[in-house]
């Protein structure tokens, strides 16, 4: 039993689910045929593995995943004397998640295993308590103090496990009779459990003076668990300070009804790896079989190299700020400049082969990162039945790894698909920003169809700067991941008692590898009877031409989306009924997308904090929601 056949994507293998299937199934193929044995209509299954019938998949695959969760939060407060304040808080989220599934013998696929039942149970536990002390003294007319100490506690667990079994004689019970199969050819069940704590001890002192000059300081002392030993604990400081002109005798009369500046530095620490990621860790499997005695003997092998220095990842900022206003606030901006330096990256790195396991967690080199933020807003109209309000946002960052150690670069962004093992998009490399894409330069196809690539002069099989078979000194920058800038537009208003509001959001220069393309779009995929694109057709390369990772799947990855917009209506209702006011609402999340990038959606593997990213692989697209609701008040 391998994931990969479930009814599943992102994740799915290179066979997918559903969604990949229906769209890489050979539409010149029945979805039903009559058994000549039965004279019964079945599902059809064709001779090619890598690609099975997605209507099967949906009707005759039993994939559920019920999930429980409880969040809850107590607060007390107790006030001690005048100014001086303590406050308890406690908190638990709680989920319970099972999957079940069950590949029934009577479908093609549950067929070559006699049935096959999965069950598996994940419980996630985050529990959280919070001691403040807080003190506000009276320091005069003209000054402000509040100070605030605290403990902070967070234990994380996450316990499961998963057992698979195939051969069932009948499919009556489906998944809830997992002994009705046999353990001969089904996997070993699974359990785990991982527990992490991070505890915090913080200061924080906000001072204002004559409603001007404001000071905050802050300090923090963080440990966690998921960090070596002696290198579980460090200090995080930040201050900032601001001034509002706007409050000085003289800019009485100005234009300008605010009129801030601000300055900020802060320390931040990353401890975002998973638990035990310092130690060394061991299974069994078949890579632990060893002789003894002429008799082989289970074992263990290691999957994970320890590191007893692995550490805190931090980061420094520096911003500078400006708030203005005009017209009483009716038009208001501000702009923000910003440099963020991280140092001892957490990175998973190759170690030095010939090595158990070809990588390690390490903290290696340094990035920064240099941007602004400017933000425009109006009140366009502000009347007693008719507003409307909009806003701009435009960001530009700009990252730069600085160094990475003794590392020239390291490989990431893996090509995923038949044929592509061990090949990589990205590079991370030194003076260059995260997410920079990294192989050879496609330049088209030659007489015969084979494909044609940029190369150096002197490199093997170069030929008047072109190669069939490009090497690795003939790989270059391809591209970028992260958008050159990005805006973003916000309006609301409302006329009498109807309300509205949308929001906009685009991203610009940013480019993204199409891996889904690569596997499923070439004309090779008419070898295997996999549908692919109409415009392959015409594709001057070779039908055996084999599919290589190049600068022909970087596409254009900017975007314009319509992320939500809401339609409101209050009613006012007799207080006699005890409810005064309901709103009712229409809202809708992801409605509209405007980008020339051919897959389903370019904003992919956009978390920052992953080393890889713009890599779209069979990835499910975003869905279109829509929310009906009411807001009652009494």
């Amino acid at each position: 039993m391998n994931n990969r056949f479930l009814a599943m994507e992102n994740g799915g293998g290179f066979a997918g689910g559903v969604f990949t299937n229906m769209a890489i199934y050979n539409p010149t193929q029945p979805i039903e045929v009559v058994d000549s044995l039965t004279n019964q209509s079945k599902y059809y299954e064709g001779a090619e593995r890598s690609v099975r019938n997605p209507v099967a998949l949906a009707n005759q695959i039993l994939d559920q995943a019920p999930e429980n969760r409880i969040l809850g939060n107590v607060t007390g407060s107790l006030l001690i004397m005048d100014g001086l304040t303590a406050q308890t808080t406690m908190g638990a989220d709680y989920t319970n998640s099972v999957r079940q599934t069950y590949i029934p013998r009577s479908s093609p696929l549950g067929a070559e295993f006699n049935g096959v039942a999965q069950q598996k149970e994940r419980a996630l536990q985050n529990l959280n308590f919070q001691q403040l002390l807080t003190a506000t003294p009276k320091l005069g007319d003209r000054q402000e103090l509040e100070v605030v100490g605290g403990y902070e506690y967070s234990k994380f667990t996450n316990n499961g496990f998963e057992a698979t079994m195939q051969g069932f004689v009948t499919d009556a019970f489906q998944f809830n009779n997992l002994s009705g199969g046999t353990q001969t050819g089904s996997p070993v069940p699974i359990s785990y459990i991982q527990e992490s704590k991070l505890v915090s001890f913080f200061s924080r002192a906000n001072y204002g003076y004559a409603g001007r000059y404001y000071l905050t300081a802050v300090v923090r002392r963080d440990g966690s668990s998921r960090l070596a030993e002696g290198h579980k604990w460090s200090t995080f400081p930040a201050v900032s300070a601001s001034w509002r002109l706007n409050n000085e005798d003289f800019m009485r009369g100005s234009r300008l009804s605010t009129l801030a500046i601000r300055a900020g530095w802060g320390r931040q620490g990353n401890q975002s790896l998973a638990p035990y990621a310092t130690q060394l860790l061991l299974k069994t499997d078949a890579g632990g079989r060893y002789p003894f005695g002429g008799t082989i003997t289970n074992g263990l092998s290691a999957t994970q190299v320890a590191n007893p220095n692995l550490k805190w990842e931090t980061s420094e900022q520096t911003n500078l700020g400006l708030d203005w206003g005009l017209r009483s606030d009716r038009v208001t901006g501000s702009f923000d400049v910003y440099q963020k330096k991280t140092k001892d990256l957490i990175l998973t790195v190759p170690v030095a082969q010939p090595a158990v396991v070809g990588t390690q967690i390490q903290n290696i080199g340094s990035v920064r990162n240099r941007g602004l933020e400017a933000t425009l807003d109006a009140r366009l109209f502000d009347r007693a039945n008719k507003t409307l309000t909009s806003g701009l946002v435009l960001t530009v960052e700009r990252n730069s790894v600085l160094n990475l150690g003794d590392a020239p670069f390291i490989q990431t962004g893996g090509v995923s698909g038949q044929g592509q093992s061990g090949r990589n998009s990205q590079r991370i490399i030194p003076g260059q920003p995260l997410g920079t894409f990294w192989g050879a330069q496609y330049l088209g196809v030659d007489k015969d169809g084979k494909q044609l690539f940029a190369c150096k002069s002197g490199s093997t099989g170069c030929t008047n700067g072109q190669t069939l078979s490009p090497t690795g000194d003939d790989e270059m920058i391809l591209g970028n991941a992260n958008p050159s800038f990005a805006l973003g537009l916000r309006s609301n208003g409302a006329i009498g008692h109807f309300d509205a509001s949308w929001l906009w959001r685009g991203e610009f220069g940013r480019t993204v590898f199409n891996n889904t393309a690569l596997v499923y779009s070439t004309k090779g995929n008419a070898l295997q009877s996999k549908n692919f694109l109409k415009s392959a057709l015409s594709d001057p390369i070779g039908l055996r031409e084999p599919a290589i990772f190049s600068s022909r799947w970087l596409e254009n990855g900017r975007f314009i989306r319509l992320q939500n917009a809401t339609v409101g209506y209050t009613l006012t209702l007799p207080g006699r009924l005890g409810v005064h006011t309901t709103r009712l609402y229409v809202s809708g999340d992801n409605l509209l997308l405007f980008t020339p990038y051919s897959g389903y959606d370019p904003e992919v593997f956009v978390d920052a904090g992953t080393a890889s990213r713009g890599i779209d692989y069979l990835t499910y697209p975003r869905a279109r929601t829509f929310t009906l609701g009411a807001h009652v008040g009494f």
